[in-house]
């Protein structure tokens, strides 16, 4: 009898194990869900296994979701033990969003219901990542239900096709990344990377087809991702302008960077390649038009002739452009950064120097300009306002007021990359967006994008926690740190066992990375712009008694010591990584290389002060290192681009016209590779050259 009742004991126990063998917090601790849930309450019920699930109910015939955990399962008649159930409903048990969902699983079986096929898309994505942290800790997964829904309905990711491609099967593969993360659209800025058809001259040689992105964004949206097109004007078109046809377009006959406003065959070219761009993204709801820094508008003969203000000829054209998009049942976004620098207030939105005091002045004496010319403003218009530093200042919460004082609509837009060359900083610029999420969230904007701008191409492997710092603060916006964000970054993206800190090293690579912008060169800053001109270091000299060039650069020598330290704690940590991840290999890889490539310049300096305090006869020794380094960079070029161009084409195709551009980008810089290596190039040659002197 004692046998039978310690049975039934063990039996009790492991049917509600939930209850009484994972609260809350353990679960926490094991199930990282990206986003977060807006509610996840553990209730009684026996836990689910990761393999537990067999088939698939749809009731009413709903469609299946384009998820794995859900298409590889036959369909069940009706609900029931080892089964998934998912439900279209229309009471008030679910979220009033079509996004929304409720989930409830346990004794075997899930049930998912919401108002629409969106909301059971993320029902089935949510329990995806729990099956992938059960099985991944051999866990069970504890009775459960979820309540979920968006904070921000309009979640996008910029997709920046200034100066380079991927192949297209990297495209497809992160569109499911993006949705696994309950991100729910692509803004593409095409450039001029779509072959259009109204406009050949336009395209590039390796563009891509109307009809090949029309056939991703049909997948896309199966995916519940909507993309729409970036077509820039009315400056941002050295794209456009460089070639000779359309130079007489220009608003400034010297620069390629402006249209003239007022020149009609301008519209008609904009036109068309609206047009195929359009058509190229069957489903999206917007056209974005650009209109951001149009700098010295008005130095055509049209404009001059007509007498019309700056800020005229500017909404004139914002005006035809937000007509055409009405008339194609699209909605115009517009870069709204004009608007305040014709106003005189453009420092106000991104000067944190100024005070409140001194934002609230300058907003008082020319806030007028703007209300003078708000009937200039299209009313169907989506204003962007972005922001990529300080988006709390107070001057660019009196913007986004200032067009909502207006009835007019205001998206809000951050960054996951901004200019910075290789790998983003900022801790994928966590700050920013988690300030601008709390904004739109808590503003009840129209929706928030998240830039990744091109101008130094990093591979977009890097934005990708970036990306998911952006779906996690935007669906559920909560008050956590960078490191709490990322740690669970590291989990959902690597694996669970790579969530503890001391495997972190993406912070660690990007404060490494800050040495190799300049290590080389005289001057401080960043590598975002192509040099016109480098002022690389000097060398030691042969002959010179003591270690002068040593004491010349000891700052930059006593740096690249903690470097090569760095470099080796990083190594360490990818290696870890490595071992451990069960996914994104990829991105694993490539920042390896990464690493690799990133550290030339310290150890290469490091050679140069051993030959600068070697003996005389030492300093042969020292000149063969250095030789064998130099000639040694090949090899570490070519491993890194290797695993970069596994998915991305690294040089432009023959006969490529770069853009003249109004700032000389990092990316635009040459048409092969170079640009990547423009400091450690000119380096080496001048280390050869002084080594075939000595």
């Amino acid at each position: 009898m004692k046998r039978y009742f310690l049975i039934l004991a063990i039996f009790y126990l492991s049917s509600f194990r939930t209850t009484l063998g994972m609260d809350k917090r353990a679960f926490e601790q094991n199930f990282k869900l990206l986003p977060k849930p807006q509610t996840t309450e553990l209730i009684k019920g026996k836990e689910l296994k990761y393999d537990e699930l067999k088939f698939v109910n749809l009731k009413g015939g709903i469609k299946r979701p384009k998820v794995p955990v859900v298409s590889l399962l036959p369909v069940a008649s009706a609900p029931g033990e080892g089964i998934l159930s998912l439900e279209i409903v229309k009471d008030n048990t679910v979220p009033e969003s079509l996004e929304g969902y409720t989930l409830e699983a346990g004794n075997g079986q899930v049930r998912i219901r919401s108002r629409g096929e969106a909301g059971l898309f993320y029902g089935c994505q949510t329990l995806a990542q729990l099956l992938e942290d059960a099985h991944d800790q051999n866990l069970g997964i504890p009775a459960l239900k979820i309540t979920d829904f968006p904070g921000v309905p309009y979640r996008s990711v910029h997709w920046d096709l200034k100066y380079h491609l991927d192949n297209q099967n990297y495209y497809y593969d992160l569109i499911d990344r993006l949705a696994k993360i309950k991100i729910n659209a692509v803004i593409v800025e095409f450039e001029d990377k779509l072959r259009y058809r109204k406009a050949p001259a336009v395209g590039a040689g390796n563009a891509v087809s109307v009809e090949e992105f029309a056939a991703l964004c049909r997948y896309a949206s199966e995916r519940h991702i909507e993309i729409s097109p970036l077509v820039q004007g009315l400056g941002h078109v050295s794209f456009i302008l460089k070639h000779d046809q359309y130079k007489k377009l220009r608003d400034d006959p010297s620069s390629d960077w402006v249209f003239d406003p007022l020149n009609p065959d301008v519209y008609q070219l904009q036109f068309k390649l609206y047009e195929d761009a359009i058509e190229a993204t069957p489903g999206g709801k917007y056209l974005h038009v650009g209109g951001d820094e149009v700098y010295n508008l008005g130095r055509s003969e049209l404009s001059k002739k007509s007498g019309m203000k700056t800020f005229e000829l500017q909404m004139y054209w914002l005006n035809k452009v937000c007509e055409f998009a009405r008339l194609h049942n699209r909605t115009p976004v517009f870069w709204d950064d004009m608007v305040f620098s014709l106003a005189g207030l453009y420092m106000t939105l991104h000067d944190p120097a100024l005070s409140k005091e001194e934002v609230d002045r300058q907003w008082k004496e020319k806030q007028h300009i703007m209300d003078e010319n708000v009937h200039l403003f299209p009313k169907d218009c989506i204003y962007m306002r972005w922001h990529y530093a300080n988006p709390k200042l107070h001057g660019n919460i009196k913007a986004i007021d200032w067009f909502k004082s207006h009835n007019f609509k205001v998206m809000a837009a951050s960054a996951s990359q901004d200019m910075n060359a290789m790998l983003p900083r900022r801790s994928s610029i966590f700050g920013p967006t988690k300030d601008f999420s709390e904004i739109t969230t808590e503003k009840k904007l129209e929706g928030i994008l998240t830039t990744a701008w091109d101008d130094s191409s990093p591979h977009f492997e890097t934005y990708m926690r970036g990306f998911h710092d952006f779906a996690s603060l935007t669906w559920n916006y909560q008050n956590i740190s960078a490191e709490e964000s990322h740690q669970v970054f590291r989990h959902r993206f690597y694996a669970p066992a790579v969530s503890d800190a001391s495997y972190e090293f993406q912070d660690t690579l990007e404060t490494a990375l800050y040495f190799w912008d300049t290590a080389l060169i005289e001057d401080s800053g960043n590598r975002s712009h192509y040099p016109k001109d480098i002022d690389l270091i000097g060398l030691p000299a042969e002959n010179k008694v003591g270690s002068t060039w040593s004491e010349l650069y000891s700052v930059k020598l006593q740096r690249a010591k903690v470097e090569t330290a760095r470099y080796e704690v990083i190594k360490m940590r990818i290696d870890l990584t490595r071992k451990a991840a069960r996914r994104n290999h990829f991105a694993v890889d490539y920042l390896f290389q990464m690493n690799e490539l990133q550290i030339y310049p310290a150890k290469l300096l490091l050679l140069l002060e051993e030959f600068d305090k070697a003996s005389p006869t030492g300093k042969q020794e020292a000149r063969q290192k250095i030789s064998r380094y130099v000639e040694h960079f090949s090899k570490i070029r070519a491993e890194y681009e290797d695993v970069f161009s596994e998915t991305r084409f690294i040089r432009n195709p023959e006969g490529y016209i770069l853009d003249q551009n109004n700032d000389h980008m990092l990316a635009n810089g040459t048409n092969t590779s170079d640009w990547m290596h423009v400091y450690e190039l000119a380096f080496n040659d001048k280390v050869r050259k002084w080594l075939q002197a000595q």
